[in-house]
């Protein structure tokens, strides 16, 4: 039995397509791309990291990535910078900020995932994937997609929460489901 929620959704969906070690998983929006991954964010990214510039690199996450609410991604790459610098500091931002480079790495290798959706029908385990309500309707759609290729597969969509649904407040909805499903 294993969960893994985002790239970890990724790293047991491998595994148990590479390795039939589980009998049962449960994935919470997994980085499995079913369309196109942005990456042209990737090097300016890189860039800014190199450069110790950590609030830059961060705009162009969320400017290219393709997760952030349309107003954030149009607006100008200073401004945004900006107010991130004024609005995000403090213990949230000391706790992501060595994060950064582990975001890139992560976001690389669900891209070099792309164009292998179908191998993930090797995978043997009985699989719920889960998904939130308010997530992004395109991602919904891949997870759609990658339901119909998983043999055993039962897709839940949990209301009113987000990608970031086992973080936080919801962390507990999201288990309760998992376990459910695991045991």
């Amino acid at each position: 039995m294993a969960f893994g929620h985002s790239y970890g959704g990724l790293v047991i969906l491998e595994t148990a397509r590479s390795y039939p070690v589980f009998d049962r998983t449960a994935v919470y929006e997994p980085g499995v791309p079913a369309a196109p991954v942005p990456t042209g964010w990737m090097g300016p990214y890189r860039e800014r990291l190199t450069a110790g510039d950590s609030y830059g690199a961060f705009v162009h996450f969320i400017q290219g990535a393709g997760g952030a609410p349309p107003i954030l991604a149009k607006l100008p790459y200073w401004y945004l910078r900006y107010a991130l610098r004024i609005g995000f500091r403090g213990p949230s931002w000391q706790r992501m900020r060595p994060l950064l480079a582990a975001n890139l790495a992560e976001h690389e290798q669900v891209a070099a995932q792309q164009g292998k959706l179908a191998g993930f029908g090797a995978v043997t385990a009985s699989v719920l994937l889960v998904c939130g309500s308010h997530s992004q309707l395109a991602s919904k759609t891949q997870f759609g997609a990658l339901r119909e290729i998983l043999p055993t597969a039962v897709q839940e969509t949990l209301n009113g929460l987000n990608h970031f649904g086992p973080e936080g407040k919801t962390a507990a909805v999201v288990a309760e489901r998992a376990r459910a499903f695991l045991l």
